[in-house]
């Protein structure tokens, strides 16, 4: 008799795993493996996807107040920007997505009698979305745009209001008491005068706020128009630098290293900002996955167990299966089968557990967390390679836990189930 990959081993183990009177306490034992395994390879996953997405937050969150790459000079900036923005565009065309100037500076800013420490950044926002779109940081969505209203009057008749827009991080409205409408004021360098022992202030009216989640920002932050910025500091047509954006962020650290080559400008690459914290994260997630991959392994060791109790109940099965042309390799497909169908079934069960539990952390950020992790809620990437990576890692241990007992099982000898059958 002829017993085939699909024919025998196949069913038998589909079979043994099935919940018969005969084998219901074994079938019983086999179902707790496989939500051990489905619960081990769910854990895994959302954690997982949290570091990854608050990874891509944090690295989102960052490159929305800077760039992928910053090209500047400090302190007396950059007399002519067209020409270099047009320099680096001629050079690295295949690279860049978008060139902004930008000015910043750092200042005290005034409500009534409350004081507080401001950096004042200058944006050219139509170009800016070409680096890196903040629009979803403002509030309301608008304040942007009227930001770019002064920078497109002042190009056309040199006109800057009286009191410029203003749009202020949401940390320093709050410690500034400041409202949309309200007016602030900025002091511009230079020496004190008769009126005010701080220096030149001057009005700006507040028209939005700028909410990244980061307190690093949100305390500090103040952005104005260029021509305004520009203004206000004494810069003239003189800006900071210019913030570049690439078409593939991850390689910001090659095309960097050609500018420092060619540039005689200081060139800054968005993985060196805050890098302390990105290098503790990765650190963070390596060893998170390693403790949380345990879970998965100690599931493995139950379908081991399982599979042991499953040998010792069914040498009588295997020793007719070879009494009736079974060879070795037909009984170690069926206990390998056995605990690759237990591992899948509880991979699957694992990657839709993950998915529910990602959905509700989605729609429903009930998690908050503490001001030290400078995001609000836990944040959730679902990533296709997450999900096919652990799924598959969970399968090869539930696998690879059913070697031994089937191994084991190949030993019984086709004369133990002819004993069996005369004592009974």
């Amino acid at each position: 008799m002829k017993f085939t990959f699909m024919n025998f081993s196949s069913k038998v183990a589909v079979r043994y795993l099935s919940a018969a009177r005969e084998n219901l306490f074994f079938s019983w034992i086999s179902f707790l493996s496989i939500i051990g395994i489905a619960i081990g390879i769910a854990v895994m996953i959302v954690v997982l996807s949290v570091i990854d997405g608050f990874e891509e937050q944090l690295q989102k969150r960052f490159l929305a107040a800077n760039a992928h790459i910053l090209a500047y000079k400090i302190p007396k900036g950059i007399s002519h920007y067209s020409a270099w923005e047009e320099k680096v565009l001629e050079d690295f065309r295949h690279d860049i997505s978008g060139i902004s100037p930008f000015l910043h500076s750092d200042t005290m800013g005034r409500k009534g009698s409350i004081i507080h420490s401001i950096l004042v950044k200058g944006i050219y926002p139509e170009k800016r979305k070409a680096v890196e779109d903040i629009s979803s940081y403002i509030k309301p969505s608008n304040a942007i745009d009227k930001l770019q209203k002064e920078f497109d009057l002042h190009k056309e008749s040199s006109f800057i209001p009286k009191e410029p827009s203003v749009i202020l991080g949401i940390g320093l409205a709050t410690l500034l008491d400041a409202k949309i409408g309200d007016v602030i004021e900025l002091i511009s360098p230079g020496e004190p005068s008769e009126q005010d022992s701080l220096g030149q202030m001057y009005p700006f009216r507040v028209v939005g706020f700028y909410d990244s989640g980061l307190q690093h920002y949100d305390n500090k932050l103040a952005l104005l128009s260029l021509p305004a910025a520009q203004k206000h500091f004494k810069m003239e047509k003189a800006v900071t630098g210019l913030e570049i954006g690439l078409k593939r962020p991850k390689e910001s650290i090659q095309v960097a290293a050609k500018m420092r080559a060619n540039y005689s400008l200081s060139i800054k690459e968005w993985q060196s900002f805050n890098s302390n914290i990105f290098e503790a994260m990765k650190t963070e997630r390596v060893m998170i996955g390693f403790i949380v991959a345990l879970v998965a392994f100690v599931a493995s060791f139950n379908i081991l167990t399982t599979l042991f109790i499953s040998v010792s109940q069914k040498q009588r099965d295997i020793s007719l299966f070879k009494s009736l042309g079974a060879s070795h390799k037909d009984v170690i497909l069926i206990f390998l089968k056995q605990s690759f169908l237990m591992g899948f079934v509880g991979g699957v069960g694992g990657v839709l557990l993950a998915l529910f539990i990602s959905f509700i952390l989605i729609k429903f950020p009930f998690i908050d967390l503490p001001d030290v992790y400078m995001i609000t809620h836990l944040p959730v990437k679902l990533s296709v390679s997450v999900y096919l990576e652990v799924f598959l890692i969970g399968v090869g241990a539930a696998s690879l836990a059913g070697l031994y007992p089937a191994f084991q099982a190949s030993k019984v000898l086709p004369s133990l189930g002819l004993q069996v059958g005369r004592r009974m």
